[in-house]
């Protein structure tokens, strides 16, 4: 039924606009997680387990 089902999916657009949106959203987090002016913020929040209350 799923092949049957799929074999008829002739709307090429839906898949790919998820692609594209997919790989924006990943690129765009990616470059944010990447950038220097983070870093302090990234260095903070991985000493967090280490501290001691």
């Amino acid at each position: 039924m799923k092949q049957a089902a799929l074999s008829q999916f002739d709307i090429l657009w839906l898949p790919l606009t998820g692609l594209i949106i997919f790989v924006a959203c990943f690129s765009i987090y990616t470059y944010f997680t990447y950038k220097k002016s983070n870093k302090a913020f990234y260095d903070e929040a991985a000493s967090i387990p280490l501290k001691e209350d």
